[in-house]
């Protein structure tokens, strides 16, 4: 009994044999696993090249591994090849190229014209009315040319940056915040100059910037956690941390230890969102008393409204 347990459970001697079949329909199994991946990347290639379907190019259905084999050569192969060339159209490839290579140096074009419009503009008109105006002891005026030609330099090159941001959109959850942050910039320039133009409604300009500097600032934290790898990942590697990076200091003991991980990264947000809506209710509250004839912005004094918003929103 023993030998035959040892013989049950021995390898075989020989080695195994593959069949005809087999190989067969491994070969076909590789085929139909490449020629699905050429699929794939065909239709990629014309869903970014908007390529309409051609003769040239194989559709969904046709597999390249099945394309027929070329003809033989012979000695009237130059006479074949006249007369099959004789009946075939232009390929709508090459219109294709042609047209992406007139709209790419038309694109250029365009842009260099308007980048030698906001140069004489910024570096010339600009500069001359400003001098002009200067002359004439029209200061005001002077100021709104000086500070125009530094928002005709900012707002084009954040926008610049942002447009590239959409164009290469391959990380909304991150570029979206980036996005945001980026449009600080034209809304402030902006703001600003329109602030110096319309001097007496300025108040009433900066509380919308106001508005969007609160909105930046918990994007700018939500920024922070998807790079740090998201709210999960996050508090995993903040469980890692020593317990003393969540005591407070001595002007904030009463706030008590915050528990490293995910409490430590949700009273950070809760922080950070509490400024937020601190921020908004100021802003309205100014509106008002700005209407109103009560609030004079840089005024100190017990009785300025200005004083309390201040040392609220620092604080």
């Amino acid at each position: 009994p023993s030998e035959q347990k040892m013989q049950h459970h021995s390898f075989p001697r020989t080695a195994p044999s593959y069949t005809h079949a087999s190989i067969t329909s491994s070969k076909k199994v590789t085929m139909s696993l490449h020629s699905d991946s050429y699929n794939e990347h065909l239709l990629y290639a014309r869903r970014l090249g908007d390529l309409s379907p051609s003769p040239l190019i194989p559709t969904a259905d046709e597999n390249p591994q099945e394309a027929p084999a070329p003809a033989p050569f012979s000695s009237t192969g130059a006479d074949s090849n006249n007369t099959s060339n004789a009946g075939l159209s232009p390929s709508p490839i090459l219109e294709n190229d042609e047209e992406t290579f007139i709209q790419k140096y038309l694109s250029l074009l365009i842009t260099a014209l308007l980048a030698l419009s906001l140069i004489g503009l910024v570096f010339v008109l600009i500069p001359y009315n400003a001098v002009h105006a200067a002359k004439n002891d029209r200061y005001n005026e002077m100021l709104y040319w000086t500070s125009g030609a530094f928002v005709l330099i900012a707002v084009p090159v954040s926008v610049h940056g942002i447009i590239k941001h959409l164009v290469n959109y391959y990380m909304p959850q991150v570029q979206k915040y980036v996005i945001r942050i980026l449009f600080m910039v034209p809304i402030f320039s902006i703001q600003a100059w329109f602030s110096l133009c319309f001097h007496s409604a300025a108040e009433y300009i900066r509380a919308f910037r106001e508005l969007y500097e609160a909105f930046v600032l918990s994007s700018f934290v939500y920024y922070i956690i998807e790079l740090l790898g998201g709210e999960e990942q996050l508090s995993q590697k903040l469980r890692t941390k020593d317990p003393k990076h969540g005591r407070h200091g001595f002007l904030l003991k009463w706030c008590g230890a915050w528990q490293m991980g995910r409490p430590f990264m949700m009273n950070c947000k809760y922080g950070v969102l509490q400024y937020v809506l601190i921020k908004i209710i100021a802003t309205v509250v100014v509106i008002v008393l700005q209407s109103l004839g009560k609030f004079n912005s840089g005024s100190w004094g017990w009785d300025s409204a200005y004083t309390y918003i201040a040392i609220i929103m620092n604080f």
